[in-house]
Parts: structure tokens; sequence; C-alpha cells
């Protein structure tokens, strides 16, 4: 990539995990003169906002009808910007993304996949002993500008990896979670959003699979013998599926050196993530677990199969377009009790899930907990975005945790 050096430089968008403010820092360091444009003003853009306007960034409201846009020698995009927001003429784009990997010089692993990716990329990263950077981590412009010759795992959504499709960065080794449909309020459709997951494989030494996702595989990828997945014992994150994740992590740290007497006790004291099933509050024999990541029917499905005993269900939020159908039989399957909330609550009872709608969190608490036999889990797993209600899948959990520990404390 061409020196940065007097270019003119507007990041659109600073994004909810800090990408775009690591990304003007990182422009500015290399001499560029560096500006930022958001659909809304700098101070309401919380922390990074803040921090943007106490660096002296000229900070621009609108979108690429405004006049810094035209001016731009290189726009550094969101990912979050989707395709269809582009006009047909624009200046060079570079992501942060492909910034930084541009700058990397350490060995990388790529994660990638609809569900699982931040837990995977974080049960690699004990694995392997490296940092984790990307998408829901710590930006990975910020990660390479502290040390350009770190080894990183790098967790990479649908988006990030669109725009790298043209950069084709190479990485030493790449996982694929579950592969199933997401964001298509982003994407045009299926074939599309799995069309930028897949691309990952492709700039890959070699690759580590989910036995669901072998199906959507092109021929002729190097893949790496399935791994035995650990024991429930062996991880403090629970589920099935979580097992599963960590085979590919194992699979990838032996492929890359580990030695065997080292994993299991890395694997081990790797600590569950936020919102990622994991107990926030117990009260007499309920336990309340938040998964609120859990944005899809799929994921949803994976943590009610987490659990055993008793179990009330918290699902709905705002509607991404999913199939209830096969959550509705899953419920059902599982003798969960369920509450429904949100946007998509109707769609949700409507696919056959038989439940209460809750007007709040609050009541969707109340009504699970009332649901129990006394005992057992009441478990936020909503199938579902959450901007009907909340500022993001983070905020909704916090609520949860706090609501579970003011109502029954």
């Amino acid at each position: 990539m061409p020196s940065l050096s007097g270019v003119r430089v507007l990041v659109w968008g600073l994004g909810r995990h800090g990408g775009g403010l690591a990304a003007a820092r990182l422009c500015r360091r290399e001499g560029a003169d560096v500006a930022i444009l958001d659909a809304k003003p700098a101070a309401q853009c919380g922390d990074d906002g803040a921090a943007a306007l106490a660096d002296g960034f000229a900070c621009h409201v609108g979108d690429c009808s405004h006049a810094a846009f035209a001016s731009a020698e290189l726009l550094v995009p969101s990912p979050a910007i989707p395709p269809r927001a582009w006009p047909a003429a624009h200046p060079p784009i570079a992501s942060p993304e492909a910034l930084a990997l541009a700058r990397h010089r350490g060995r990388r692993v790529g994660v990638t996949g609809t569900k699982g990716k931040s837990t995977t990329a974080m049960l690699t990263g004990a694995l392997l002993g490296w940092r984790v950077a990307g998408n829901s981590w710590r930006p990975l412009c910020e990660a390479v500008s502290e040390d350009p010759h770190a080894d990183l795992v790098c967790e990479l959504s649908s988006f990030q990896l669109w725009y790298l499709r043209e950069m084709r960065p190479h990485f030493d080794a790449a996982i694929l979670t579950l592969l199933a449909a997401d964001h298509l309020d982003w994407h045009p459709d299926v074939a599309h959003y799995r069309s930028a997951k897949l691309a990952l494989l492709g700039w890959a030494e070699v690759v580590a699979a989910a036995a669901q996702s072998m199906p959507l595989l092109p021929d002729g990828l190097p893949l790496l013998p399935p791994a035995a997945p650990p024991s429930a014992g062996d991880l403090l994150v629970p589920g099935p599926h979580n097992r599963a994740n960590a085979a590919l992590g194992l699979a990838v740290a032996r492929h890359l050196g580990v030695a065997e007497a080292e994993l299991l006790p890395r694997l081990r004291r790797a600590e569950p993530l936020p919102h990622r099933l994991r107990t926030v509050h117990q009260a007499g024999g309920v336990a309340f677990v938040d998964d609120s990541i859990a944005t899809t029917p799929e994921a949803a499905i994976a943590g009610l199969a987490s659990f055993d005993g008793p179990l009330a269900v918290i699902l709905g939020g705002s509607d991404k377009g999913a199939d209830f159908a096969e959550l509705a039989r899953t419920v059902a399957a599982r003798s969960a009790s369920a509450v429904l909330l949100g946007a998509t609550a109707q769609r949700i009872r409507a696919a056959g899930v038989v439940a209460p709608i809750a007007t709040s969190l609050d009541e969707a608490v109340r009504l699970a907990v009332a649901a129990l036999p006394g005992r057992g889990t009441v478990l936020l797993s909503p199938a579902c975005a959450s901007f009907d209600l909340f500022r993001g899948f983070d905020h909704r959990g916090a609520c949860f945790a706090e609501a579970a520990r003011r109502l029954f404390p």
C-alpha cells in the first residue's frame, strides 16, 4: 500500500467497535490529513466520538453527498456501510482491515462464520498464546499499530471480508464455524453473504471447518483433519457447539506447532466472553444465562442444547428476515418454556412457539422465572438482533443481567 504522507483521507463511519477511530489514528501517524464523516455528530457517537474530538480530527456529519467525500484522495469506510451505499464514482477505498493487514508482519489466523466466531477466536488465541483482534475485539488497526510483528488471531465478519476481497490477504490458517444465513439487511442475498465468508478460506494455507459447513465448501481446499472435541470438563464455556468449535482451534494449534502437553491446560484457562452463554446471576435454584449474542435462530438453537434440566428461554428482537420454524420445533422438542419480546414476537409465535408476549425485558424475566418449577435456567438467547429496544446485543445483555439481579436478589 503506498505511503499516506500528505494524503487527504476520509474515514467514513466511526463504527461500533472503535475501528474507524483506530484507522484515523493510524493514517494520521503516517502523515495523512485525516477527517471523519459520520451520520451522527461526533458528540453523539459515544466514547469514540469524544476521543475523535479530543484528538482534534475534523468531524463532519452527513453521507456520501458531503463535500468532504468528493475532496478525499482515499476513503476508509466502516465495514458496516453496505455496497449499495456507495456512489458509482468515488475515490480509492481501503477498509480499516486492509490498512491493518497491509502493515502486519506477523503470522495470522482468520476466523469467520455465522455464529461462534468470537468464542472460537478466543479459544484459538488461548491455545496459540496469540493476541485476538478484529470484529467484536479490539480493532485490527490498533493491534497492528501497537506491534506490527505480533502473531494475531483475526475475527472477521462478512462485511470486513467483502471489503478485503480485492486485497486477498494471506493467512497461515483459517477457521470457519457454523455457516448459515445472516445480515440480509446488508447483503443482497444469501449467496452474496456466503461468498464473502467463504472467500477467507481461499486466502489461507490450511482450513479447519465445522462439520455443518462442510457441504458448502468449494473443492480443493487444504483441509486440516478434524480434532476430537474436548470433554465438557475441559471447557469453561458450555455447550456441545463450543466443544466442536474448540476442536477447530485445537486442529489449527497442532498444525502451527503448539506442543500437545500445552493444549488442554491452555484450553481450561480460557474464560467465557460476555453475552455468550455466560451465567450472570443466580437466585435460589435459578441460573440466569446471558446469550444475547445469539442473534440468529441457529445460535439460539445451539443455546437451547447447552443446558440440562428445566429451561425458560427469552426470544425476540428486531427483524433480520430469519425463518423461525426450526427454532419453534427445537423449543417444543426441548420442552422449554418460552417468553417472547420485541418486534419479532408475533412472527415467532406464528412459526409455532406457544408463549406469552412481554411488553418489557423486566416482564420477560418475571414470566420466564414463573414458568420454571422453582429451579432451572432462564436463558436470554433471542434469535434476533436487538435494535428495536436496545443499542446493541451488549446493551441488551447488560439490561438482562441488571433485571435479573434487581428482580430476584
